[in-house]
Parts: C-alpha cells; structure tokens; sequence
C-alpha cells in the first residue's frame, strides 16, 4: 500500500495534478493503523495464551512439559 501510494503520487505529480490529495494520506495510513490495531490485538491474545491459566501452558502442562522429549530438551 506505501509503495502504491507514492508511486500514485509521483504519477500525480508527473501528470501537473495540483487537487488536493487528502485521499493518497488515508490510502497510506488507513492500512498501517489497522497493521498495528490487529498486532496489538495478537500480542494481547498470544500473552493471555502463555499464562498460567492459558490455553498453551495448560496445553504443555498437560503433555507433561517438564519431561524430555526426542524433540526438545527438557525446560
């Protein structure tokens, strides 16, 4: 979307447009703003999984997370 923004603008640009551009600022900064609300919430879901309490560490705790594995050493 940034890239496709800017070169939008420099065709803008290049053409003699001389209009307001309040569209190519929400073009490019629309996208990132959802980016970072969908991070946020991600990070926020991943900390509650790995909890005490959590969806993971009962998961791994169930599995026995504190014995040695072929796969893993032991924690």
């Amino acid at each position: 979307m940034t890239v496709g923004g800017l070169l939008l603008a420099a065709y803008c640009i290049r053409t003699g447009y001389t209009g307001a551009l309040p569209w190519l600022t929400a073009m490019v900064g629309l996208p990132w703003t959802a980016h970072g609300v969908v991070c946020s919430g991600y990070l926020s879901m991943a900390k509650s999984d790995h909890r005490r309490g959590g969806i993971t560490y009962e998961a791994a705790r169930a599995a026995g997370f504190g014995q040695e594995s072929e796969n893993s050493p032991m924690i």
